[in-house]
């Protein structure tokens, strides 16, 4: 009897059966977190000196070749390479999640495209030399680098970053930085 009634209802009104499976539903869904973004990454809410030490891991890919930084990576055990020694493993996942430009594509999903596309292109060559490593420098660094808005030819010319670098490794040790050096277009002085 039951069912005689409801197949005898209108179509256009719901059962209360299915409205109130779609109001439990919505009900048990905790609200989204806020998404991370490259602003929160730069500013001091997550940590006062995150943006810095994201600086610190590109270079260390740039710069593989310098015992500290060698060491830095080497100790890194996450295969994204965001985890320590750089990052806690809370920061590592907000930086994995971090928003990237407008089409709602994380931090994480952009340099897994990147390293998928840079290997289609190269597997001819590749296959040749049997070598599917991927390179820290030309590989890693680039696609970060891109992914966060940080200009590696910049970093490479800022001699006081690397200075910085130098002297304290990951932690700035109570000094601030500002960031990269801004380029400047004055007028090259002629000798």
């Amino acid at each position: 009897m039951m069912a005689s009634s409801s197949s005898s209802s209108s179509s256009s009104s719901p059962s209360p059966i299915s409205s109130g499976d779609q109001h439990t539903k919505d009900s048990i869904q905790p609200p989204s977190a806020p998404q991370t973004t490259i602003s929160d990454l730069k500013d001091s809410t997550i940590s006062p000196d995150l943006w810095y030490r994201i600086h610190v891991l590109i270079f260390d890919l740039c710069n593989f070749s310098k015992s500290a930084s060698r060491d830095r990576l080497e100790s890194v055990i996450d295969p994204s390479y965001i985890g320590k020694p750089h990052f806690s493993p809370e920061e590592a996942e907000k930086i994995k999640g971090t928003v990237i430009g407008t089409g709602g594509r994380t931090f994480s999903q952009a340099m897994e495209e990147g390293l998928n596309e840079r290997l289609e292109r190269r597997s001819k060559k590749r296959i040749e030399s049997g070598d599917f490593r991927v390179c820290a420098a030309h590989d890693l660094a680039p696609l970060m680098g891109r992914a966060l808005g940080i200009d590696l030819k910049q970093m490479k010319m800022d001699k006081q970053f690397a200075k910085l670098v130098e002297e304290n490794g990951i932690n700035l040790n109570g000094r601030t930085w500002g960031g990269l050096k801004k380029k400047t277009f004055a007028p090259r002085r002629k000798k």
